[in-house]
């Protein structure tokens, strides 16, 4: 009879504290697939609960793939789950765990199925040597995994789109930027000034949303033996994130030196207009309240956003001794950087005029897609190639660099550079992970040699410390490469407090 009593009390016992340890939803769960038609990887749960609840979400990896984690931390009693990171052709295993105020807790394992997503882009893995997964989201609008899986497919509509803070920004030429969540949901449209056009190869985003994008103006021109010639893809603005409306305008040509002929010559044509600069990406440093811009064709600029004075150039010291779009500007020689060693002795004029190189460090050419991190240091990839002028040092093969600003003493120190088996003309990014110390390195559109007029893109990931290659990929789809770079993504970034 005792064991008898002790065994009802512990089934008691249990059942007690699963009553009061647990709450059960208070409606049933609404699951709609690819909610907004943008996003088939993609799903939109809904349900409520009769006590504010926070939410935490768990899409399970397969094949050894880590899980897609994130906690939404607000109490509510009404909840709308956005879901990602979802795979095609798949039975999705999902778990939602209901956390009240109460600390009691109710857990749902789900399964969405998804079927087969219609995309001609091909991810072969060719090397990876940890058991790491990081995620590469692409330019059109598609993230792979380490595994080789599609976790992503945002419907670019034939544009370039942008995963910056938490959403996702379609980029049109001529009729201006969109702005969307993650699943798809469309936030707000985005005009242009009037005579503005967009380059649509890498816009850029403030701490307070503003969104910087690079263009042209129409009516531009600059001053070549005696003739205006119409420029382009020299200007940056600044859209107000809520608002649209432009908020400011920096005119680069004003500034640097639009007559230069080290990487093109002084009258290089592109498209019928002068392509003097040809800006393809920008960055922000509010330490000061700059904007930091790669120009293919005239090195890397910073430029103070507020007094529109030319802060630093990285590129070769040559070409400098005058300014303006009519040429009548003073020299800025003085505004290149000071290339310096480990231990911040300078180069010699050889290496500062970029006649030579040496192990230490290189001046890019031809320069795309730069990005500042932490402690002024700056990453771009470096396409080299042929350019104008004979003199001035450059490879046949590209290379991935990561460059350390010292803002005080206008130095320059490259920390890390790797030479490419490969050689790209155009796009490409290069990406540094500090804490993991790595970088990712994407190279686009490189030239197929088994197929006459076909490219394909290249995902390596090294170790920052030894250069050991830990991860390498080929993107292939046939064609002409629309995959201009590789951003940073996360399927749940930390919500901005």
């Amino acid at each position: 009879m005792k064991k008898l009593f002790f065994a009802i009390c512990v089934i008691l016992g249990i059942l007690w504290f699963s009553l009061n340890t647990t709450e059960k939803f208070s409606s049933t769960l609404d699951i709609k697939v690819d909610p907004f038609q943008k996003n088939p990887l993609s799903a939109l749960i809904t349900f409520s609960t009769h006590q504010p609840a926070q939410i935490q979400l768990i899409v399970k990896g397969r094949d050894g793939a880590k899980d897609i984690q994130h906690v939404f931390p607000k109490y509510e009693k009404d909840h709308k789950i956005p879901v990602l990171g979802l795979y095609s052709e798949y039975s999705n295993k999902v778990v939602l765990k209901v956390i009240y105020e109460n600390k009691k807790e109710n857990i749902r394992e789900l399964s969405i199925s998804i079927g087969k997503i219609s995309q001609d882009t091909s991810f072969a893995i060719l090397q990876k040597n940890d058991r790491k997964t990081r995620y590469y989201f692409l330019s059109d609008g598609l993230v792979f995994d380490e595994n080789g899986y599609l976790r992503f497919a945002f419907d670019a509509r034939g544009n370039i789109i942008y995963s910056l803070n938490g959403e996702i920004i379609l980029e049109n030429r001529v009729a201006g930027l969109i702005r969307y969540s993650l699943i798809g949901e469309e936030k707000q449209k985005y005009s242009y000034p009037h005579g503005f056009t967009s380059f649509t190869h890498g816009i850029g985003q403030k701490p307070n949303g503003n969104f910087l994008v690079i263009g042209s103006f129409e009516n531009t021109t600059i001053s070549i033996n005696g003739e205006n010639v119409p420029t382009h893809r020299d200007f940056v603005i600044e859209l107000d994130y809520k608002t649209g409306q432009m908020v400011n305008k920096i005119d680069l040509a004003e500034i640097m030196n639009p007559h230069r002929a080290v990487i093109v010559p002084p009258n290089h044509i592109d498209y019928g207009l002068n392509d003097w600069c040809h800006i393809n990406g920008v960055d922000y440093d509010s330490s000061d309240s700059s904007v930091i811009v790669s120009c293919r064709h005239s090195g890397v600029i910073k430029v103070n956003e507020k007094t529109k004075e030319l802060v630093w150039i990285i590129t070769p010291n040559k070409g400098f001794n005058v300014s303006g779009r009519m040429a009548s500007g003073p020299d800025i020689s003085h505004k290149v950087l000071t290339a310096v060693d480990e231990k911040n002795i300078p180069f010699n004029a050889q290496i500062q005029q970029g006649k030579k190189s040496n192990t230490s460090f290189k001046w890019p050419t031809k320069n795309h897609n730069v990005k500042l991190y932490p402690n002024h240091i700056i990453t771009l990839y470096d396409n080299s190639g042929e350019i104008y002028d004979k003199d001035v040092y450059t490879t046949n093969y590209s290379n991935a660099s990561i460059y350390k600003i010292d803002e005080t003493n206008k130095t320059i120190q490259q920390l890390w550079r790797k030479a490419l088996d490969v050689y790209s003309n155009a796009g490409s990014s290069v990406l540094y992970y500090p804490a993991e110390k790595e970088v990712v390195v994407y190279s686009s559109s490189i030239s197929d040699p088994n197929q006459k007029g076909h490219s394909y893109g290249k995902l390596e990931r090294y170790d920052f410390d030894t250069q050991k290659l830990l991860f390498s990929a080929i993107v292939y789809r046939g064609g002409d490469l629309y995959n201009y770079r590789n951003d940073e993504f996360e399927f749940y970034p930390k919500e901005k407090e």
